[in-house]
């Protein structure tokens, strides 16, 4: 195995429309039963702490990695149980992987982005690339591909800043691969005033009594959001989150508006932290495991 002694991403800026609460919002329908999994798979010990999900280039497997070790997982998609693994790195804290017709790519939670070539092959090589969000202790938690902007996606748990606004946002940042440069601003932000908005509107809803509630809760921050995974649709491009704080599902539209929340299962998982699509559109959802072994669930997609 190759490695590169690291470089720090330049910075760049970028101009996407970045929050609010999406025009979209009332014609929205999840086309996903999230009391329904179409299957649940318990996952070996050493996923316990399972941390990110991507769909493999062939399709036939998941790729995951965990928070506590530089290894690569192959998890059959139909099984749930792993079929291959391969060291890339040394221990670490690994928080997201995901996959681009380039290259296989990892990113820890000081944002520090690994950029894997012939993953699990003799000739696999590795390069590591520092950003700045490690300076701004942002808590990088998820890894996406949008594939239309030829960018990845990196959500972020914590805010980015001390001031009193920032703790009521979580931000989204770009990485753009080709030129291994990092957004100097957010791309997407999800802010506290988005999800009030979104819940006011969407009042009327029974299900959203509990998001409500969970919202309102006297916490240790006033925004209670944590996002854990990230994913752009492949069907619809839309991005969806997952949060391990609440066990919620969010959607944004393409520009990063808010279009719908929904709650998680505490059964099914009681810590999601990984999030993927397969090419039918179907959603993989992973959970840490706790007592109980880490969870791997398949929701069916209904897109007609």
């Amino acid at each position: 195995m190759l490695l590169s002694t690291g470089c720090q991403a330049k910075v760049v800026q970028d101009t996407t429309v970045q929050g609010g609460l999406s025009s979209q919002w009332t014609d929205f329908k999840l086309l996903y039963d999230l009391s329904s999994p179409a299957a649940t798979w318990l996952l070996s010990d050493e996923l316990k702490e399972i941390s990110g999900l991507s769909l493999s280039a062939d399709g036939n497997s998941l790729l995951a990695v965990q928070d506590e070790t530089g290894i690569i997982y192959w998890i059959d998609r139909q099984t749930g149980t792993v079929t291959r693994k391969s060291e890339f790195w040394k221990e670490g804290d690994y928080e997201g992987i995901e996959i681009t017709p380039e290259a296989l790519y990892v990113v820890k939670g000081s944002g520090t982005i690994y950029q894997i070539r012939n993953a699990g092959e003799s000739n696999q090589t590795v390069e590591k690339f520092n950003t700045f969000l490690n300076n701004i202790t942002a808590d990088v938690e998820g890894l996406a591909h949008d594939a239309l902007n030829k960018r990845l996606l990196l959500a972020c748990k914590a805010p980015a800043g001390t001031e009193a606004a920032d703790a009521l946002e979580r931000n989204v940042y770009a990485f753009y691969p080709e030129s291994k440069t990092l957004s100097e601003t957010p791309v997407f932000r999800i802010r506290q005033s988005d999800v009030q908005a979104w819940l006011t509107a969407a009042a009327a809803n029974p299900a959203t009594a509990k998001i409500a509630e969970y919202f309102s809760k006297e916490k240790k921050e006033s925004f209670p959001f944590t996002p854990s995974a990230i994913a752009v649709h492949p069907l619809t491009g839309h991005i969806y989150l997952c949060s391990s704080g609440g066990r919620l599902l969010f959607v944004l539209d393409a520009q990063g508006a808010l279009l719908h929340i929904a709650k998680l299962g505490k059964g099914l998982l009681p810590q999601p932290e990984g999030l993927c699509f397969d090419k039918n559109g179907d959603l993989y959802l992973s959970s840490e495991g706790k007592d109980e072994p880490a969870t791997l669930v398949k929701f069916g997609y209904d897109g007609g």
